[in-house]
């Protein structure tokens, strides 16, 4: 069975949603080696086409806007339909050079994603369509200058995976049937994302961090973006007791037209963390993460105060750790999965509302969160939603 995936962006690019993909056809051809993978990808940092391996994926970059930089509103939409038309071209036309796929899958949202539907309609190819991102409409973006080449209508077979319960309502909005969606969380790798005892926890934080174990940590590992929302924890940990600490990690996007802004947001976190005077109670630094579970491991709580989001993952993962969550308010995201006093705490965007539920996180008992991390494992661990995975796969293709 030949499957095209197909990603809005694409390792070594830092992508959360590319990186579950490549993760999931890796555990899935491991399991089922008549599954062969071909990876098409789109870009955000990158404007060149590239053909290379990664983890033993061939894959195809198709990056090549001749207006990266559309903004002001001069010609904007002009700028933006000859970009999309220059990379649903070139996505459309190397499509054509692979043998024919039993299925495309398609993470995201770009031109590269929205040519590729096109192309499984055209061909009558079945369809599977992840949406990753809060959203409004599920369908592809399609320039109003492009409608005459391209389309935002759906293969005849298709199967839509939402992240979020906000993402399913978003879908039935949208007039998609109940039958062609699977509302589930991102998968948890319950070998990685896994509890562990009080010496190892103690030993990760020596190895991560200048923190000790009589220390209270709170720790957030994002991309350093605006609506991630960083700095409400540098404002909280100023209202918190000496013993508290803060560990902020995670990428900054370092090419592309979003580099002076995600710059900007990591230099604003460190200015004002030396400004306040709490370098000695904030770690913060900045690059991918491989080993993101010894941040969680080594935590007493971690912090997730980003302002929107699809589902949030760190904040399963975590779970799944036995770390209880302080979680901004989401509705149809963080409040599906965090329960006050069970498993942590929901508040608003405000410092000293998410000061005191940190403080009340830290009073949730050890055997509580043990039992809530089996009870999301249940959910949302690897080994449950891989089948579920396999199943559409096989529904889909032999209809």
């Amino acid at each position: 069975m030949n499957i095209l995936l197909v990603s809005s962006k694409y390792m070594p690019e830092y992508s959360g949603s590319g990186f579950r993909a490549h993760n999931l056809y890796r555990r899935l051809t491991g399991k089922h080696p008549e599954i062969k993978v071909t990876v098409l990808a789109g870009s955000e940092t990158e404007n060149t086409c590239a053909d290379y391996s990664y983890d033993g994926f061939k894959v195809k970059r198709i990056a090549g806007k001749p207006f990266p930089d559309v903004r002001g509103k001069f010609l904007r939409a002009l700028k933006i339909s000859m970009n999309f038309h220059s990379e649903y071209v070139a996505a459309m036309n190397h499509i054509k050079t692979l043998p024919k796929p039993n299925l495309i899958h398609i993470f995201g949202k770009n031109y590269v994603t929205a040519a590729a539907l096109n192309y499984a309609r055209a061909h009558e190819i079945p369809a599977i369509i992840e949406l990753c991102n809060e959203m409004d409409t599920p369908l592809q973006y399609i320039p109003r200058l492009n409608r005459i080449e391209a389309s935002g209508r759906l293969p005849e077979k298709y199967h839509f995976v939402c992240i979020s319960e906000r993402l399913r309502s978003a879908c039935l909005k949208n007039n998609i049937p109940e039958g062609n969606l699977w509302c589930r969380p991102n998968p948890v790798d319950e070998n990685r994302f896994r509890t562990v005892d009080e010496a190892e926890k103690f030993s990760l934080r020596k190895k991560l961090t200048r923190f000790d174990e009589r220390d209270i940590v709170i720790s957030y590992v994002a991309k350093y973006i605006p609506r991630k929302n960083h700095r409400l924890l540098v404002e909280a940990i100023r209202l918190l007791p000496e013993q508290y600490k803060l560990l902020l990690t995670g990428p900054i996007v370092d090419s592309g037209p979003l580099r002076d802004r995600d710059s900007s947001v990591f230099n604003d976190l460190a200015r004002r963390v030396a400004e306040y005077g709490l370098s000695s109670r904030v770690q913060i630094s900045n690059g991918f993460i491989e080993n993101i579970e010894e941040y969680y491991q080594m935590s007493d709580v971690y912090a997730f105060p980003t302002l929107s989001e699809g589902l949030g993952t760190p904040m399963l993962e975590s779970l799944s750790c036995g770390i209880p969550v302080v979680a901004n308010m989401i509705h149809g995201v963080t409040d599906i999965w965090i329960k006050d006093g069970r498993n942590g705490y929901l508040g608003n965007a405000n410092a000293a509302e998410f000061a005191e539920k940190i403080t009340l996180a830290t009073k949730i008992s050890r055997d509580d969160m043990l039992r809530e991390s089996e009870i999301l494992l249940s959910k949302a661990s690897t080994a449950v939603l891989d089948e579920k995975y396999i199943s559409i796969i096989g529904n889909l293709v032999k209809c």
